[in-house]
């Protein structure tokens, strides 16, 4: 059996479902690379379940999953990310890999950024559009699609969570600061001549942990302040604000 197992945004939000399937487990794997608890101490997790987690980054997961799946056609085997098990294309892809070799499979889904970001900032959750991945400029490398995915969400009144880039290898850590997104917005805004002036901007960081923050900005003020925000890190662009909207922020006590 292979356990695929959403853990949640901190461990306390470990459901009573994904406790029981790891207890019966004989090896954890511990997807390592598209985020991590914002406090960053797993070890208390592996406390409270009794078991250790075996880290796997981009490299293994992608190219080596024929070992995992090898191991769950004899054992439980189980495949842990952090927040849902779905919210990365890598992990859909990987579900699927499973499936084609004939394993038997079982989802366990955990709460995620996406649930938590409309609750914690007041915004109405069926007014979110496409969510959008702001990557680190690089040499050979400098997208800027997800620029366009914004615009087509603000045309349709509609909000976009934003979230920033994260490099997590075996021996080195990146994770985009929201001050270096709001730079490659404006960057990008200025070539395709667009007024963002009126963008309003959520910064949510360290969500559902004690270092959670919640800051109302804009992209121009944001970008001229080398704050460093607590990981996980995201933005969200808004659309105009119903009347509900406004109400509900003017209600949260960090925004």
């Amino acid at each position: 059996m292979l356990y695929f197992i959403g853990l949640g945004l901190n461990k306390d939000q470990l459901t009573f479902e994904a406790l029981n399937a790891l207890k019966t487990c004989d090896k954890i794997y511990l997807e390592s690379y598209t985020s991590n608890y914002a406090d960053n101490n797993i070890e208390k997790l592996e406390t409270q379940i009794k078991k250790k987690f075996v880290k796997i980054y981009r490299a293994e997961s992608e190219q080596g999953f024929s070992k995992i799946i090898k191991e769950a056609k004899t054992k439980n085997i189980a495949f842990c990310v952090f927040g849902n098990i779905t919210s990365a294309t890598t992990h859909s892809s990987i579900i699927n890999e499973a499936k084609d070799n004939k394993v038997k499979i079982e989802l366990i889904p955990g709460i995620s950024i996406f649930s938590v970001i409309p609750m914690l900032i007041g915004l109405e959750e069926y007014r979110f559009g496409r969510t959008v991945s702001i990557v680190k400029q690089e040499k050979n490398y400098s997208p800027t699609s997800f620029f366009d995915y914004i615009l087509q969400n603000k045309e349709l009144g509609l909000h976009t969570i934003c979230l920033l880039d994260i490099k997590i290898y075996k021996q080195s850590k990146y994770f985009m600061q929201p001050y270096e997104a709001t730079i490659r917005l404006l960057e990008i805004a200025k070539e395709k001549n667009i007024n963002t002036k009126d963008w309003k901007i959520f910064v949510v960081s360290g969500a559902c942990s004690k270092k959670e923050n919640l800051t109302l900005t804009n992209l121009k003020d944001l970008s001229q302040k080398e704050t460093k925000y607590n990981f996980p890190s995201s933005l969200v662009i808004c659309a105009k604000l119903t009347y509900n909207e406004k109400e509900n922020r003017n209600k949260i006590k960090n925004v």
